[in-house]
């Protein structure tokens, strides 16, 4: 039953879904970055306002008069903080998501190709950092049209996410169901998981968000004031959610803003959390993409109908160039982006690797040589060029077939190296 407005009220109610993400994963953790940094609402930038929230609290400026001090914080952000935070990832190996604002990536075209190099996942956060709900529909609409063909240039793909500053407008999720090519919205602090809407006969993906576990909380009227109590908030919803867990998957999203977080005297509550979560088994530090494509996938069930996808080379490298990396980057849809390259399986004539699985799904480059992999719902050929996705948990084995060494480059998509165990019997 819904309640005015098509209200949900009820959502999963007493019975969550028990599906669990790829693999034995319970409790997956959403790191977002905020990139607005340039696009906020100024003088400058031709608009009647301008932001009022800063590092001083609340500081309403006089009709006119340009805030110097407002945009310098802000400009924190861009010029230091983004890259303090992609320190820290990168030094935890973790991937992010970042909710850019397509106007800021074009004015820091440093920050886009450093976060795209990385393997964070880009999120359409709008144009520019606006109020959508003070939009017509036709502005909107453009305005939604402008950000995807912007990022598409300055991180070379799509976003196949959406968030609005704040909240959306009654139209907003309509309209970006009708432009097509998003897997998810973000606009909803509704759940602890995904959660399907119908948009006009359309069945949506819904990844929600959150405003608590939230470093803005250090900007607000009772602010946080120290790293220790950003730290011990997180860590209190993560020891929450992990408990919960073990009877229904859940999601965490941290949210993070490079002004905010990415000061020196913040960051280390960041930091401290990605050091305790890591040491929890089932836990996945991931992206808002993976969540969603794989909350679809466990839909279906939990073992995949084919045994491995393949993608053949002339499919792999079109477009990329004769032994590009780029051939680890086929359609997300079959498989999906690989953060860390991990390694080399060299396998000689006539030998195999013995039987295991891992806890999360692998991405295999076949750099030379031919075979097959050998699973528990048959075998499926290679040939060198090939790329391999093999789903989580689906027993496998290199056989080589042919006559010179097989070797591949094997990585895996999520933060860590997944368990990994030998399959008898």
């Amino acid at each position: 039953m819904t309640g005015p407005g098509g209200r949900d009220v009820v959502g999963y109610g007493p019975t969550p879904p028990t599906r669990r993400w790829l693999g034995d994963d319970r409790l997956a953790i959403s790191l977002v970055v905020n990139y607005e940094e340039g696009s906020e609402r100024s003088l400058p930038a031709g608009d009647a306002t301008q932001e009022s929230l800063t590092e001083w609290g609340a500081y309403p400026f006089p009709d006119g008069v340009r805030n110097l001090a407002m945009e310098s914080m802000y400009e924190y952000g861009s010029r230091v903080g983004v890259w303090r935070i992609l320190d820290v990832l990168r030094r935890h190996g973790v991937p992010a998501t970042f909710f850019a604002c397509a106007q800021a990536f074009e004015m820091a075209p440093a920050v886009a190709e450093a976060v795209s190099a990385a393997g964070h996942e880009v999120c359409s956060h709008g144009w520019r950092w606006e109020e959508v709900f003070g939009l017509s529909e036709e502005e909107e609409r453009e305005h939604i049209r402008m950000a995807v063909e912007s990022l598409e240039r300055t991180t070379g793909s799509r976003p196949v996410g959406w968030y609005c500053r704040y909240g959306p407008s009654e139209r907003t999720r309509r309209l970006v169901v009708e432009e097509g090519g998003f897997l998810y919205d973000s606009d909803s602090y509704a759940d602890d998981v995904p959660y399907e809407v119908d948009v006009d006969g359309t069945s949506h993906l819904v990844v929600p968000y959150t405003a608590d576990t939230n470093d803005i909380q250090f900007w607000l009227a009772d602010p946080l004031a120290t790293s220790e109590q950003f730290f011990t908030y997180l860590k209190d919803a993560f020891d929450t959610l992990y408990r919960e867990s073990a009877q229904a998957p859940r999601m965490m999203s941290v949210g993070l803003h490079c002004r905010i977080i990415g000061r020196p005297a913040r960051i280390a509550g960041l930091e401290r959390f990605v050091e305790y979560a890591s040491g929890f088994d089932g836990v996945v530090f991931t992206t808002r993409e993976r969540i969603a494509r794989s909350w679809r996938a466990s839909a279906d069930g939990p073992v995949p109908a084919s045994p491995v996808t393949v993608i053949p080379r002339a499919e792999a490298t079109a477009g990329a160039g004769e032994g590009s990396w780029a051939t680890m980057l086929v359609d997300a849809d079959t498989v999906p982006h690989a953060t860390s390259t991990l390694g080399l399986s060299h396998v000689l004539p006539g030998e195999s690797t013995a039987l295991i699985r891992h806890t999360t799904e692998e991405v295999c480059l076949v750099v030379a040589g031919s075979g097959v992999l050998r699973t528990d719902l048959g075998d499926v050929a290679f040939t060198t060029g090939d790329t391999l996705h093999i789903p989580a948990g689906r027993p496998h084995a290199i056989v080589n077939t042919g006559d010179v060494p097989a070797e591949m480059v094997f990585s895996f998509p999520g933060a860590r190296r997944p368990r990994t165990e030998e399959v008898t019997g």
